[in-house]
């Protein structure tokens, strides 16, 4: 009599022919399930990395995964079928895909630069905690911002396919720049701290980015600009980016990282304030021009910031920010007077509203606020990227014009 399956594991299993219900419970069938269940984990995710990612290093990772879940498997079926070719076939393509993986995790960057150099990755706690053999490491930062334009345009009603064009297009044309910088191509990825977030782990390693212009005296306290990253994560584009404004202005440039940017979340507030302090010890740094800069959600942490106890910064920026709606803008304004605000917005952007933007400025300026607003009427929210020449230069004159007054 034939036996009935009593659980959906076991549907699953017999019904792709390869199990019988006697065989589940003998060690080389449950390792056979293993591996089918990696095979069908594995190779769909890999193969969308291929048709996504735009590196070579990113083809070979996906590619040495596929071998990996494949590999497997027909190894699998031919002991099964006993076939000999099918075997060793099987043997072949897993020995490729472990022999790709230890290639790209020899070649992954570890995250350390020279003492002397301008771009670093930070810990404030002190340990090193930068794992160059998990995946975000192992994988090109533009791979994986890919990956998430894609997941974006699937699942995000406000991405347009349109945006995700000229994103990519724009997006590659930084990265490119960028990986040709050999100090920023060594500095490794902030993104493992997303993927802690997202399968809850505990995402607060206490990591910076630090660049440090290359002419600066380190021993003779200098300005800096403090920058919160958005959701989606760190990204090392964003330091590169202030990097430029950084030597010509001659201040450091400090950017912690917060998991996927959920600022409001225990221990934001925190991850600002020893990021600071823990650059200071590599660069001295002037407390009196200290400079508080959000992009899109990093507004809301530059909001908690400037209304938690602790540094009082020379001037806020808001660029595409959301603005923390537990902190009213007449608690804000008190806390900030007399010190100048910022905000640049783009005109079309559908995720922060110009007119949210403006409203929550004007209010800001009706507390007594020195508040300076610039709308790009053209552009959406990712006009720091597409108008980053324009974006740059405003903010390097914000800066030269603020840090050149006395301190409240």
């Amino acid at each position: 009599m034939q036996t009935t399956p009593r659980s959906l594991f076991e549907i699953v299993f017999l019904s792709t022919g390869w199990f019988h219900a006697g065989m589940l419970h003998s060690p080389f069938s449950l390792l056979r399930a293993l591996v089918l269940l990696l095979a069908l984990a594995v190779v769909p995710f890999a193969l969308l990395g291929l048709c996504c990612v735009v590196t070579w290093e990113g083809r070979l990772l996906f590619l040495g995964a596929v071998l990996l879940g494949t590999g497997p498997l027909l190894w699998c079926l031919g002991e099964e079928r006993d076939r000999t070719g099918q075997t060793r076939l099987g043997q072949a393509l897993l020995l490729a895909g472990v022999a790709l993986l230890i290639v790209m995790i020899s070649r992954a960057p570890d995250g350390k630069a020279p003492a002397d150099g301008r771009m670093h990755t930070r810990f404030s706690k002190g340990a090193w905690h930068y794992d160059c053999g998990s995946f975000a490491a192992i994988l090109p930062e533009i791979d994986q911002i890919h990956l998430g334009y894609v997941v974006a345009l699937l699942f995000d009603p406000l991405f347009t396919r349109a945006q995700y064009q000229d994103l990519s297009a724009m997006t590659d044309t930084l990265y490119a720049e960028m990986q040709a910088d050999a100090e920023f191509r060594a500095a490794g990825s902030a993104l493992p701290s997303i993927y802690s977030e997202v399968t809850l782990m505990d995402f607060r390693d206490g990591h910076y980015f630090h660049c440090i212009p290359k002419k600066l005296d380190r021993t003779k306290p200098a300005p800096a600009l403090v920058f919160l990253h958005g959701s989606g994560g760190n990204f090392k584009v964003y330091t590169w980016l202030l990097s430029k404004l950084a030597e010509e202005v001659g201040c450091t440039v400090i950017a912690p990282s917060f998991g996927m940017g959920n600022w409001e979340k225990r221990g934001g507030y925190e991850a600002i304030t020893r990021a600071i302090e823990d650059a200071g010890k590599y660069a001295a740094i002037d407390p009196e021009n200290i400079h508080l800069m959000g992009l899109s959600n990093g507004g809301k942490g530059v909001s908690l910031a400037e209304s938690a106890p602790g540094p009082r910064f020379r001037s806020l920026i808001f660029l595409s920010g959301v603005f923390h709606n537990r902190i009213t803008t007449e608690n804000l304004a008190a806390k900030l007077k007399p010190r100048p605000v910022l905000v640049i917005s783009g005109g079309k952007d559908d995720r922060v509203p110009w007119e949210y933007v403006s409203g929550y400025a004007d209010k800001m300026k009706r507390g007594g606020l020195d508040v300076a607003t610039h709308e790009f009427p053209e552009d959406d929210h990712f006009l720091f990227f597409r108008q980053r020449e324009a974006v740059l230069r405003l903010v390097t004159e914000w800066i030269t014009s603020t840090t050149a007054h006395s301190a409240p």
